[in-house]
């Protein structure tokens, strides 16, 4: 015997009035900016680039 799937129909809200879900909390909107965050990023980079130019130079004095 099959058992038949039973749909019940979803309540659809009336046209004319606008649907606004009700939220426990609601998140607060603040600016924001990547400008600090890359100048530290390039600051990184560069601490890397000298440190890795300073260990070539080790190395070529060494061979020299």
């Amino acid at each position: 015997m099959e058992v038949e799937e039973i749909m019940h129909p979803v309540a659809v809200p009336f046209a004319g009035i606008p649907f606004v879900p009700k939220t426990a909390s609601r998140t607060q909107v603040k600016p924001f900016s990547f400008e600090e965050r890359n100048k530290r990023l390039l600051a990184l980079k560069a601490e890397k680039i000298r440190s890795a130019i300073k260990a070539e130079k080790k190395v070529t004095n060494r061979i020299f």
